[in-house]
Order: C-alpha cells, then structure tokens, then sequence
C-alpha cells in the first residue's frame, strides 16, 4: 500500500456500504409507487370508485405515442442526468476540508428523503394538469437530490478498495444493503401499506404514512454511511481541475465505458419496466391484493441474497462479463414469461407463476445489485492508469447520466403500452406486453457485453497497481 493510505477496516466497510440503503428506498419508492398513485388501474367491477385511488393526471395518448405520465418521467430523468455530470465535475474537484465525496452527502440526505414524500403529496383539490406539474417538480428536485448523495458516494469505491479483491467484497457488502433496501420498500413497504389499510386508513393515507415512515428509516442510514469516512486517511485521490467538456469527451471514447453502458442500460431498461409494472401484474393479471406484491419480491430478494456469495465466488474464476452475460440471459427469459402470467396456457400453474417466475429472476437481481459497481470501479481506475488524472465521480456520473436518460425512456415507454394497449382489468394487454419489450432490449446488453475488452482493463490496471502501491 502506498505511504500514508490506510486499509479501509471492515467496520468503516460496513457503515460506509450502509447508506446504500437509505438512497435505495428513496429511489424505490418513487419507481414503485409514484406510477400507481398518479395513474391508478379503474377499480374491478363491485368496488366503488369513491373507495379507490383517484386518477390524478391523464392517461391519454397524444402526438401518436406520449403520455403525460411519461413526459413527467422523462423531465424527472432529463434534470437527474444532466445533474450528474455536473454533480461529478464538482466532486472530483472539490477540496473542501471535510473531504471531496463527504460534503455532499451531508448537505444532500435531507433534501433527498423530504423530497420523497412531498412527491406524494399533491395539492388538494387541484386538477390534473396541476397534479402533472407538481409531479413533474418534485420529481426533479427528489432526482437531484438523488445525485447529489449517491453519486459521490459511489465515486467511493475505488478510492476505498485498493485490489481487485478488496473492491469485489467491498460492493458485495454493499449489493447486500442494497437488497436491504429493496427488501424494506418492495416487501414490508407493501405490507406496511396493506397494514394502515387494515387499521382504518383509506389507500391514499395508508400510502403516503407507509413512505414518511420508510423515509425516516432511510435518513438515518444516510447519514449512518458518513460516519466513517476519511477522505485523508482511506483515499489516495487528488482533485482534478480538467475542465467538464474534455473530461466527458475522454470518458465517452473509453471502449470499456462504451460497451460497458449499452449492457447495463439494457438490464436497467428490462428491471424498471417490471419494478414499475409489478402492481398492476398483482392486482391486474393475478387478481390479488396489493400485499401480495411483497410475497413475490420477497422471494425474489431471498434468492438474490442467497446468490451474493456465489457471484461473488464466481467472479474469481471467471470473468466479470460472463457473469453479466449469464445474468441478462436469465433475466429475458424471464421478464419474456411475464406475458403469459395468470394465464392458464402457461406451463406452469397460476398459483405457482409468479413465485417461479420472479424467484429466478433473482438470480439476475443478484448479479445486478453486485458487479456493475465492481466494473464500473474497475473502468475508473483504468481511466486513471491512462489518463493520469482521478476523475472517479466523472465515470460514475457518465453512467448516471445514461441510466437516468434510459430510465426516463423505459417509464415512457411503459406508460405508451398502458395507453395504447390498455392497462385496466377488462383490457389488460399493455401489461402483457412489457415484459417482453424488456426482454428484447436485454438480447441487446448480451452482445454488448461479449464486446466488453475485460483482459486489457484488467491488464493495465495490474500494473498501474505494480507501480503505484508497495
């Protein structure tokens, strides 16, 4: 180890790799339920409307194929992404005394969890063209928000993890809380939910009390996280003064980046349609309550914790690629099945589709959560071995940035099969229809990933390790 960087001890691992936590819930809630409450399915014949969600912005289709949900969505993503670059520039050349990474993630947690729940709170009374434009603002402020913490946080990891060993244990720690997370909001938030309903709470109340309760919890793992950084003592970085322009321009023409993003924007295209669709899979196409929900996801996150060490061993003798290529095969099998759910035609009986359908697809929900980051990291201390400048939240905002385009694209695209196809109990084809459209999109991330030129990333960084750390 380089003079004067210490190991970052595995107490420091865990609270650092606990904030994954609190971004998690904020980023799930809003994926999970901002779509449900803004633009609920009509109630099924027998329940009376005035004991349903009230449809608040319009599901029409205008211009042939957009909606105003998915505008909200793709305006929501269009700040974030752009949020990120510049959020990345200001980090990587801070030099404030609390350290480059650790300012921002105390003056972004509050902002980001308070935005969260004011998502969900709408002007009373007001019309849907209001409700669109509230959503639409806050929505934005709470992506902002989002990027402001997590992306510094992130830029973290290859900072803190100096081997390639150390770097795989270390976003395993993490892709652990990370299920946490998701565990909290897609399996007891449902539950909690369904609970305040069953308490007296109409679905509205039971909704909005179910995320200021999740909210809480995830400020408190924000700022958990921040305990043990120390920039001086764990992190061999220097700021960068490259400007914003030339910074981006080196990172796009990085083959590794390149081929790198097109494979897990295709994963992350196929997991927010069926993270954004799964209500309506429950209460729609299976005809089961929302808490139901929970059960699926439950098992889907038992199998991707129990997967974590097999992932993580298996990166040890093959390669991170092929592990990627394994995950997305799986995962278009899967969200490719999703057509046939609650059909009687599948092989497979209703009762049981759903549980085989998404305990498999934790299998890729593992490998998702664990190596991106692990790569990414990788990407970024290349980028450094050839470019002789640590522009680590740079990489990392470049893929935000995309990620953020291409989640906003995935929302759009959902709500145009929902208005066109339908989305209700009498037509329900636009919700068969997305997990297929998510399938053919992961066929796209396989061929990028067999592109991805590992070998040499893995090559040049052995040896700017060799030259750098004793």
């Amino acid at each position: 180890m380089k003079k004067g960087v210490e190991k970052f001890p595995l107490w420091g691992q865990i609270l650092y790799s606990s904030g994954y936590v609190g971004f998690t819930i904020a980023d799930r809630i809003w994926v999970s339920f901002m779509l449900y409450f803004y633009l609920p399915p009509k109630p099924p014949e027998g329940i009376p409307v005035e004991s349903w969600m009230p449809e608040l912005i319009s599901n029409k289709t205008f211009w042939g194929f957009l909606t105003v949900g998915g505008l909200v969505m793709v305006f929501g993503r269009i700040i974030d992404a752009f949020a990120d670059p510049y959020i990345g520039y200001l980090s990587d050349k801070s030099e404030s005394k609390i350290g480059r990474r650790k300012v921002f993630l105390l003056y972004g947690g509050l902002p980001l969890m308070v935005a969260t729940v004011l998502l969900f709170f709408p002007p009373a009374g007001a019309t849907q063209t209001v409700n669109a434009l509230y959503m639409a603002l806050m929505l934005g402020i709470l992506l902002f928000f989002f990027t402001v913490y997590a992306l510094p946080w992130l830029a973290l990891i290859p900072e803190l993890s100096h081997t390639d060993k150390e770097r795989v244990n270390l976003v395993t720690i993490q892709a652990v809380f990370a299920l946490v997370g998701v565990i909290i909001v897609m399996v007891f938030g449902y539950m909690l939910w369904g609970h305040f309903e069953g308490m007296g709470y109409g679905k509205v109340a039971a909704l909005r009390l179910m995320i200021i309760v999740l909210c809480v919890l995830g400020l408190a793992f924000l700022y958990l996280a921040v305990i043990p950084i120390n920039e001086k003592r764990y992190c061999d970085s220097v700021p960068t003064h490259v400007g914003l322009l030339t910074t981006l321009k080196e990172t796009f023409r990085n083959r590794a980046f390149v081929t790198y993003i097109i494979g897990i924007l295709c994963f992350w295209f196929g997991l927010n349609i069926v993270s954004q669709a799964s209500l309506y899979y429950v209460t729609v196409l299976l005809g089961k309550e929302v808490e139901f929900t929970g059960t699926i996801f439950a098992i889907l996150f038992g199998v991707a914790m129990v997967f974590f060490p097999v992932v993580n061993i298996a990166c040890r003798f093959i390669k991170k690629k092929s592990v990627m290529v394994i995950g997305l095969a799986t995962f278009a099998v899967c969200n490719a099945s999703l057509y046939f759910l609650g059909s009687k035609a599948f092989v497979i009986p209703v009762e049981y589709q759903p549980l085989v359908i998404f305990g498999i697809m934790g299998i890729p929900t593992s490998i998702l959560l664990l190596l991106p980051n692990a790569m990414l990291g990788d990407i970024a201390e290349y980028d450094a071995a050839k470019a002789g400048a640590h522009r680590e939240a740079m990489v990392f905002s470049a893929q935000g940035f995309l990620i953020k385009l291409n989640l906003g694209i995935s929302a759009m695209v959902l709500a145009y099969l929902f208005s066109e196809f339908g989305k209700d109990f009498a037509e329900p084809m636009g919700i068969k229809l997305s997990g297929p459209v998510a399938a053919m999109v992961c066929i796209i991330g396989i061929v990028s990933y067999l592109l991805y030129p590992e070998k040499n990333v893995m090559d040049v960084i052995e040896d700017y390790r060799a030259k750098r750390y004793k």
